[in-house]
């Protein structure tokens, strides 16, 4: 998604979120999304993965949606041994919904029996959420306009007052404020998103109240960014450690599904 990685993203949901009349949406940026755990099969590879995606692209979808790909460093996460993970956006849960109603063309269908070997997806247990963005699309870097692939590091966090997120809004704002005043442009661009359950998700991941992931380019990003934090910004971790409690980071490499990365 070169800049359409998260610019074109984001800047997508920041219209979202300004078209709303909430308080909250005049802060931060908030759409909803969707992820599913998916299973290799035995033709799984890089080349029959991009295959199955270039196929799946030729499907109509509505306008405002996006799609993304997470390949875990780790093999073993909440989703259990080998898995992967497919995520939507969508302009909201009503389009989501509706979506999904209808149920599979026979175009799908058929793009489903001819992948089912190399990659199988849970869409009946998937997880819906309410994404936060609270980092302004100007401050979030360049990104690279030639590549569709960055990365994404998973925080799992439960909250130390009964799911009361005031104090996380204290860790945000203290967070921005760091960002800006921090070199962050040395380690390449950088965002964040907060996923807050919508409705009801199953376990493990029910255990959790909100999930932080942030993002990068690449991976080495993503390691000067986590150790310039450990060494400067102790005072916004206290912020986060009375809001949260939180495990990782979990590491995850993520493609660009849709719009075509081909066509970007």
């Amino acid at each position: 998604m070169n800049y359409l990685k998260l610019s074109i993203l984001t800047s997508f949901i920041f219209l979202v979120g300004c078209s709303s009349d909430t308080e909250e949406a005049e802060e931060t940026a908030v759409v909803f999304s969707e992820f599913m755990t998916c299973t290799p099969g035995v033709d799984f590879s890089p080349e029959s993965a991009r295959m199955m995606i270039d196929e799946w692209n030729d499907i109509e979808f509505p306008e405002g949606f996006f799609s993304w790909g997470h390949q875990p460093l780790d093999d073993s996460t909440l989703g259990g041994e080998g898995k992967v993970y497919w995520q939507l956006f969508w302009e909201s849960e009503e389009d989501a919904d509706a979506a999904w109603a209808q149920g599979p063309s026979e175009e799908f269908a058929a793009w489903q029996s001819k992948y089912e070997s190399v990659l199988t997806c849970d869409g009946e247990n998937r997880r819906g959420y309410d994404s936060h963005w609270p980092r302004d699309v100007d401050a979030s870097g360049e990104w690279d306009d030639d590549t569709a692939q960055w990365v994404t590091y998973g925080h799992y966090c439960k909250s130390n007052d009964d799911a009361d997120f005031a104090k996380l809004d204290v860790g945000v704002e203290a967070f921005n404020a760091y960002l800006d005043e921090s070199e962050t442009g040395e380690d390449g661009p950088f965002t964040f998103g907060i996923y807050f359950h919508s409705g009801e998700n199953p376990e493990p991941y029910d255990q959790y109240d909100f999930f932080w992931m942030n993002y990068y380019e690449s991976h080495e990003d993503a390691e000067a960014g986590y150790a310039r934090f450990q060494a400067n910004g102790s005072d916004v971790q206290e912020l986060f450690d009375a809001a949260a409690s939180c495990e990782g980071p979990f590491g995850m490499d993520t493609y660009q599904f849709y719009p075509d990365p081909d066509d970007a």
